[in-house]
């Protein structure tokens, strides 16, 4: 699309420096279940008709809640006497907001969205884990490249604040952010980006595309799936790319991407598609090895492998426990699992052995290299 073309034209006369990404085996961080913090909601912004913002203040000034733009917050919802975990990522970016602030929109049958939407206010508590996740991105303030970023619907939650992120701490680099929604009353976060773009200009370029366009709509018309992206980007190649949205529309995008050319490893996405129980449960018991403790636990038939460590003691990492923050995420040296999908991790993460303790079901006995 030539406003991207003249976009990067623009900007450089060489070529932008190339960077290194995270390598996708570091995408999880290490965090482990620890008691919950309370966070009070100090206010309840309604960003769309369907979608809303809390911002959040923590309840214990010894415990002050740091995060990197990208993260997300586990809330542990109680409705009626069940507690509910529940990814959401910080829409506010670090360092630029006196206050975090999480995003949720209102899904179609979404118990605990339904939940925040009609039953939380600002005064109200919340309980949280730590903030967790590595679909972040390490700045560099000699930096100078260029990074796209895709979003879907709420996906945008994350990408605004990383670019805002990116555009604060790397004053040489440049971003573009395509942001595709149903409707234009759906548009998140629509007069925040605009003045992100007009704070940031000429370095930040954003185009909207709209499923539903109204009548003299100028931006994208149509879903915002990978041939839409390629044909924004034109001839344009970034030296990173983030995704985030709905499962389709990412698997579309990266498809049109490496399908262009573009390097897998450049290219990042950030699930939280909940995993459904697996249909075909193992039936016997089985023993799970963990390396590098040596130690032995026995799974039993329904049992995760999450469930089977914890219960014998040991100390692993988890945090959603619905396969969809990849907190639990470990490496199988042998055996065979079931796994409930769809879950968070990546083609490249499953070619490299890892499952996710959460959502996975030993099927015989099994060795799991760390812990």
């Amino acid at each position: 699309m030539p406003a991207v073309a003249a976009f990067v034209r623009g900007w450089f006369s060489e070529p932008a420096a190339t960077f290194e990404l995270r390598s996708p085996s570091a995408r999880w961080g290490t965090q482990r279940s620890h008691a919950p913090r309370r966070l009070r909601v100090a206010k309840v912004i309604h960003e769309t008709p369907t979608v809303r913002s809390y911002v959040l203040e923590t309840a214990d000034e010894a415990n002050p809640l740091h995060f990197r733009a990208g993260q997300h917050l586990t809330l542990l919802v109680k409705i009626d006497g069940t507690t509910h975990r529940r990814c959401y990522s910080f829409s506010t970016a670090p360092g630029a907001d006196a206050r975090p602030s999480i995003t949720v929109r209102r899904m179609p049958g979404g118990l605990v969205s339904r939940h925040l939407h009609e039953t939380v206010n600002a005064g109200d508590m919340l309980l949280a884990t730590d903030p967790a996740g590595e679909f972040t991105l390490a700045t560099d303030p000699a930096a100078s490249r260029l990074v796209a970023f895709v979003a879907g619907g709420v996906g945008v939650t994350p990408l605004v604040s990383l670019v805002e992120c990116l555009l604060r701490q790397e004053p040489a680099s440049r971003a573009i952010l395509l942001c595709g929604n149903r409707s234009e009353d759906e548009i998140i976060f629509r007069g925040r980006i605009a003045e992100l773009e007009a704070s940031y200009a000429p370095r930040l370029l954003v185009q909207h595309a709209l499923h539903t366009p109204p009548t003299g709509w100028t931006g994208i018309s149509g879903a915002l799936d990978g041939r839409r992206v390629l044909d924004a980007l034109g001839e344009v190649r970034a030296d990173a790319y983030f995704v985030c949205g709905p499962e389709p529309m990412m698997q579309s995008v990266r498809e049109a991407l490496v399908g262009a050319g573009i390097a897998p490893d450049s290219i990042r996405s950030e699930r939280f598609a909940y995993a459904n129980v697996a249909k075909a449960l193992p039936t016997l018991a089985a023993e799970i090895t963990f390396a590098a403790s040596g130690k032995r636990v026995t799974a039993q038939p329904g049992q995760t492998i999450l469930q089977a460590g914890i219960d014998a003691g040991l100390e692993l990492p988890h945090s959603c426990t619905m396969g969809g923050c990849g907190a639990c995420r470990v490496r199988k040296s042998s055996g065979d699992v079931v796994a409930s999908e769809p879950n968070c991790l990546t083609d490249r993460e499953r070619e490299d052995g890892y499952i996710l303790a959460c959502c996975s079901y030993a099927d015989g006995d099994v060795t799991i290299e760390n812990h």
